[in-house]
Order: C-alpha cells, then structure tokens, then sequence
C-alpha cells in the first residue's frame, strides 16, 4: 500500500498520508481520487504527509502535476493544502509545484515537519490534532 486517503468531514479536511515511494501516475490519481471521495466539497483542506515516503519526482513531473491540479481546481474552491515534506529534495520540489500553482484558489504550503505547519491551515485544529483525530483507513493501494 503506498498511501491512504481519509476525509474527516467533522474537521474539514483530506488526510493524505504516503506511506512509500509513490509514483508520478500514484500521485495524479490521488488528484482525482479526493475530488471523488464520498462528501467531498468545495472548501476542504489538505494535509499531505510524505514524512513517510521516499517519493522523487522530476522537475517534469512536478511541471505535469502542477497543471494536472489547474484542472481540478475549481472542485476545491479557496481553500488550503499543507504538504509536510520528507527531505530536503521532497520539500524542494513541493515549493516549486507550490510556485507553479500560486495563481490557483487553492494555496499550497510546504512544511518541513509538523510543529512548523501548526497553525497554518486556519482551522479549530492543528495539524498535530488534525492527523490525530483522522487514523489512517485504506482507501487506495498502490
């Protein structure tokens, strides 16, 4: 199983979890899995841990993402996705598809470790809280 995907309706927001390496075609489908998960709305939050993952992409992938998540932009609305990166070269390459995505009304961050995330969602729970209180459930294997 590369990852599991979990909505916590009560909270607001998607738990992505990587729990390997996950491929460029893994992570796209993750895209369209989210928007088809049963309650998803407009206005939900993200919170993507890699710390889990080797996952490496390439500048092209990253490239190939940033416009993949242009067309599913308008199912999430203004909202927010926090990505918690699992190295230096993750946290890089997650800043540019940040960088690539900054005109869309989804604003994505990248954190190096959780502590430094807290707070940045705006939401009644940190996201300390937020992966507490959303155990993982397998939705998707890879």
């Amino acid at each position: 199983m590369s990852h599991t995907l979990k909505l916590n309706i009560e909270l607001g927001v998607i738990v992505l979890r990587a729990k390997q390496s996950m491929s460029f075609e893994e992570i796209r489908g993750v895209f369209v899995e989210m928007v088809r998960l049963p309650g998803f709305k407009e206005g939900l939050c993200l919170v993507a841990d890699f710390r889990g993952s080797g996952t490496i992409l390439t500048g092209e992938d990253i490239r190939n993402l940033a416009a993949f998540a242009e067309r599913t932009d308008h199912a999430w609305g203004d909202t927010k996705w926090c990505i918690v990166a699992s190295s230096d070269t993750m946290f890089g390459l997650s800043r540019m598809f940040s960088s690539l995505t900054d005109q869309l009304q989804v604003d994505t961050h990248v954190f190096r470790d959780i502590e430094a995330a807290n707070g940045w969602l705006g939401l009644a729970v940190d996201v300390e809280g937020i992966l507490a209180q959303t155990p993982d459930e397998v939705l998707a294997t890879g």
